[in-house]
C-alpha cells in the first residue's frame, strides 16, 4: 500500500484511539476532567502517527544494512512511542 493512502487511514485510527482512551479513562477512573480530556486527545494523536512511526522505522531499517538497521530502527520506534506515552502519562498525573 503506498504512504498516500496509508496516511489517510491515520485520521479514522485517531479517532478510534482517542475514543478508546476516552471509554478507558472513564472506566478505570471513573471521572472525565480537563486533564483526562487531554490525555484522550494526546492517545489520539499517538494512534493517528503509528503509521508514520512504522513506516519512518522501515525506512530506517532499509536504509542500513543487516542487524544495525533493525537496531537503529527499533530504537527510533522506541524513543519516539516512549516520548508520546511520557507525555500522556504526565498529564494524567498533572493536578491542578
Amino acid at each position: 500500500m503506498p504512504i498516500s493512502i496509508a496516511l489517510l487511514l491515520c485520521i479514522p485510527l485517531g479517532f478510534l484511539f482517542y475514543f478508546g482512551a476516552r471509554w478507558g479513562i472513564r472506566f478505570v477512573l471513573g471521572r472525565f476532567e480537563q486533564g483526562e480530556r487531554r490525555a484522550a486527545r494526546l492517545f489520539g494523536v499517538f494512534g493517528a502517527s503509528l503509521i508514520p512511526l512504522i513506516w519512518c522505522t522501515g525506512l530506517i531499517e532499509e536504509s542500513f544494512p543487516g542487524r544495525l538497521g533493525t537496531t537503529i530502527g527499533i530504537g527510533f520506534f522506541a524513543v519516539a512511542t516512549t516520548g508520546l506515552l511520557a507525555s500522556i502519562l504526565a498529564t494524567l498525573k498533572e493536578r491542578k
